[in-house]
């Protein structure tokens, strides 16, 4: 606790963490609007399917460049200018929607260009966090910061669906063009000095010879050559989550959108605990055993879900399982803003983004061909249990059982 007030009463954390969680929340807002308006618009399946490929796509064709790019600028500066182009993105599309001209392809590119300008943004930010705190303070602000996500997660979508009931889907493209301007005016009242950067000449040599350094940085973390396979096959087999999930609701547990929304509140709910409770469950145990307890926690609960198919007892299994994916997430997160060097963190964590990231579309694609074939139960089932192994075999490597603790203070 005394750690969490120490970081409130830090004047560039809190309008870091203020500004981008209410962007988060905008985001989810816009991101719930543009494909209600798509399916509005175009009653179209495959077009709904384009607008996430238009989110997609760009950190697998962008981000090892965008690692380069952060590492040779002012984290603070890509930031402001990332969201202040994506403020006009969106007030582009607001414009659209009011005059009654937005049309089904503008929407895919503009998803296309948001993600674009998001994928400088993204490695600028979880650059720009040790720069501001001291080490002692990552996990609590890696904390505070990952529980904005779940929490924009359950707040966002409510809001867009209530604006667009009630004002229409402009009013929700416009709220999301507020919180940019908002997160836009938060970066430029913060006061940090950031350490020199040696720029080198920009060629496509140099640019190569940089993304190669951040491979190498990589491959010199024997934490991350552990569980980059792990994580790799993670993302690839829960990519489809959401479709398994409505599919288990609708045709195992005969429910309807409401349950829905509900499975997605809880584990929402849970992965914000999760990332609340981390920096005081990290003085305990090494970060070694919450990466690896926290992967067989959420892929157990996925398990065990199908074995006894009733609402309240899968409600519970879902809020377990986003507390142990988010004890995953901000110990990772913690675990690599400690260990690699801060010239190199930008390129490390827009390549891991990178690859990770291209498991997704792969697992999408190989998951709805897996459920149109098979009955979704089996398909959670077996997910689950392989799950269930992969965390069993990442803590029998002696590397993630003897990572250290999180490095906090004894306060």
């Amino acid at each position: 606790m005394a750690q969490t007030g120490r970081l409130f009463s830090n004047r560039n954390f809190v309008l870091l963490f203020s500004g981008q969680s209410l962007s988060s929340i905008g985001t989810n807002v816009y991101s719930f609007a543009l494909l209600w308006d798509m399916k509005v618009l175009t009653q179209n399946a495959f077009l709904m399917s384009l607008v996430g490929l238009g989110w997609a796509l760009p950190q697998v064709l962008f981000g090892p460049v965008a690692g380069v790019v952060v590492d040779r600028f002012s984290k603070r500066w890509i930031m402001l200018l990332s969201d202040a182009v994506r403020f006009f993105l969106v007030v582009i599309v607001t414009f659209l929607s009011y005059v009654h001209s937005l049309n089904a392809w503008e929407m895919i590119m503009m998803a296309f260009l948001s993600n674009t300008v998001a994928t400088v943004f993204n490695p600028a930010a979880g650059t720009l966090t040790p720069l501001i705190v001291t080490e002692d303070q990552l996990p609590n602000a890696n904390g505070l910061q990952q529980a904005a996500g779940p929490a924009s997660m359950i707040l966002g979508p409510a809001i867009s669906a209530g604006l667009i009931a009630y004002a229409g889907v402009t009013a929700a493209f416009l709220l999301n063009a507020l919180t940019f301007f908002i997160s836009v005016a938060s970066l430029l009242f913060m006061t940090l000095q950031e350490p020199a950067i040696h720029k080198k000449p920009i060629t496509t040599h140099h640019i190569f010879a940089e993304m190669k350094e951040g491979v190498m940085a990589i491959k010199g973390i024997k934490l991350l050559v552990v569980l980059f396979p792990v994580a790799f096959l993670l993302n690839f087999m829960f990519a489809p989550t959401d479709l398994y999930i409505i599919q288990y609701v609708t045709e195992i547990l005969h429910g309807n959108q409401v349950l829905v929304g509900e499975m997605n509140a809880v584990f929402a709910v849970g992965m914000l605990l999760g990332a609340v409770l981390v920096g005081f469950i990290g003085r305990f145990l090494r970060a070694g055993f919450l990466v690896g307890g926290g992967i067989l926690t959420s892929t157990l609960m996925i398990a065990m879900m199908v074995l006894y198919p009733q609402r309240m007892f899968d409600l519970i299994c879902m809020f377990v399982g986003g507390f142990g994916m988010s004890v995953v997430n901000v110990t990772i997160m913690t675990l690599l803003q400690q260990v690699v060097e801060k010239p190199v963190m930008g390129r490390v964590f827009a390549l891991l983004n990178t690859m990770f990231g291209a498991a997704m579309p792969l697992g999408m694609l190989i998951g709805g061909i897996a459920a149109s074939l098979f009955n979704v139960r089996i398909i959670l089932g077996i997910t689950g249990l392989i799950g269930v192994l992969l965390a069993m075999l990442t803590l029998s490597f002696r590397t993630i059982r003897e990572t250290k603790h999180l490095t906090m203070s004894a306060n």
